[in-house]
This record gives structure tokens, sequence and C-alpha cells, in this order.
């Protein structure tokens, strides 16, 4: 089952950088990504390889994140469909 974070990372240089770091460090591959930016607010919609791990590089980095799909109820089949409309726009399989 894929777990989707979101995250919302500091408007500032390296910011990415310091979390795809922080994720090679462990091992973990970005399997999917999807940004969304506004001005200087935004957010950042991966999966990885390994969820778990994905939690533990994000604690260490004592950066908040959301997690939707996996084991959630009622979001099997939930994919992003048309990120124009923002993170929002899914659709069911």
């Amino acid at each position: 089952m894929t777990v989707w974070f979101t995250v919302k990372l500091d408007d500032r240089p390296g910011s990415l950088a310091r979390l795809a770091g922080a994720l090679g460090d462990r091992g973990v591959n970005i399997t999917g990504i999807v940004g969304v930016a506004e001005d200087t607010d935004g957010a950042l919609m991966l999966t990885t390889s390994d969820a778990e791990a994905t939690r533990g590089a994000f604690a260490k980095l004592g950066l908040p994140f959301q997690e939707h799909g996996g084991d959630m109820p009622g979001m099997d089949g939930v994919t992003i469909a048309d990120m124009r409309g923002g993170p929002s726009t899914i659709r069911r399989r």
C-alpha cells in the first residue's frame, strides 16, 4: 500500500536538498514526488521506498508531516489526478 507524505519546507535554498539528503542517508528512494507552490507557501507530497525510514528521517529533521493513503480508512485507491487544482484534487480508481 502506498503512503503519501505531505511536508511543508522552509522557503530558503537547500530545504529540499536537506530533506532528500536525510532520506538518502537512510537508503530511502523517493518513488513519487509532487510539489505545489504559491508565492512563498507550498507543499511537497512524496512517496518513498520505505515509509518507516521516511518517518524516522522526518523526525530527525524535526520536520512536521502528514500521511495519506496506506492503512488510513477510506484512502484505498486514491491517487493524485491533476495537481493544477492543488493537492486536494484527487480521484478514486
